[in-house]
């Protein structure tokens, strides 16, 4: 049994092969192409479900849309404080695409490196999770799918320095006390809030 939960915009659709008490409180829909277009336009708006073959319907809007991969790293320091960046007004945690023939791995830890300037390499400790989102950049009508891989990272270099990414648009780039974890989930992506909420559960 498979299940993926896609972020569109302000809403959000849950592929899955089973039915569960969570599941039924969403709405139910069948699969079409332009239901994610009408879901970046705000004409469709709130959390779905879809039942089916999750993995072959996953499989399918990859081929739909621009499908694109990135990786990036939830990291800690030795305080256990968490490394996140403020990008486009937002909270946000050092991800990119994936390069042609790099492995998601190291992908993770050098878009951790040059979004953050971080002066030593941080080791990952495991992986935490994939998230999947779609977008449009500015007035283009090419709709972009993009699934990131989430690793755990931490950092034990003697300097905690950072040099925020300025060309990514990246104004600021801190190590945050678990004190700013409710900020954080207040003004970041939806697809983001899952990790920050790992941190202030205790998962990580």
């Amino acid at each position: 049994m498979a299940s993926y939960k896609l972020y569109c915009a302000t809403s959000s659709v849950v592929l899955t092969d089973f039915e569960s008490e969570e599941f039924k409180q969403l709405t139910e829909i069948q699969y079409y192409d332009n239901f994610i277009k009408d879901c970046l336009d705000g004409e469709k708006k709130g959390d779905f479900v879809i039942y089916g073959n999750a993995s072959k319907l996953l499989e399918a809007m990859k081929t739909t849309f621009k499908f694109i991969e990135a990786a990036g790293g939830y990291v800690l320091n030795n305080l256990a404080q968490s490394l996140v960046i403020y990008r486009n007004g937002l909270w946000d945690l050092p991800k990119g695409k994936v390069e042609e023939g790099e492995d998601v791995e190291n992908a993770a830890v050098r878009e951790v490196m040059e979004e953050t300037g971080l002066e030593k390499t941080p080791v990952i400790e495991r992986k935490l999770l994939d998230t999947y989102h779609f977008y449009r950049w500015g007035n283009e009508t090419e709709i972009t799918f993009k699934k990131t891989y989430w690793f755990l990272m931490t950092y034990s270099g003697s300097s905690y320095r950072t040099k925020p990414q300025t060309e990514e648009g990246i104004t600021q780039c801190i190590w945050a006390d678990d004190g700013m974890i409710d900020e954080m989930l207040n003004k970041t992506h939806r697809n983001l809030k899952v990790l920050f909420e790992f941190k202030k559960d205790g998962r990580i």
